[in-house]
């Protein structure tokens, strides 16, 4: 009545996935390729000193305030057109 080939082949799954939890990396240790090509470093918030955690939320709500008034232009833009080419086909056509 042994165990022999099932449980041999459980201790070693376990094993082995605990061997991969071992050799992980921490997340903010590594370099990560950001959408613009070159390599940027994660930044760890729970490791600053208060000021720079001010810094760092006024960076980030700029970079946010940024990106929401390049959507804003983008997307009038293309309403712009889409209204144009409607109107256009509406009463001129």
């Amino acid at each position: 009545m042994g165990f022999g080939g099932s449980a041999a082949a459980m201790v070693q799954s376990i094993r082995n996935n605990a061997k991969q939890l071992a050799k992980r990396n921490s997340y903010f240790e590594k370099d990560v390729p950001s959408k613009y090509g070159t390599s940027t470093k994660i930044v760890d918030y729970k490791r600053m000193s208060p000021a720079q955690f001010v810094a760092f939320k006024q960076k980030l709500k700029e970079n946010e305030l940024r990106r929401q008034k390049h959507l804003a232009i983008v997307f009038g833009s293309v309403m712009f057109v889409i209204i144009g080419v409607l109107i256009y086909f509406l009463f001129y056509n």
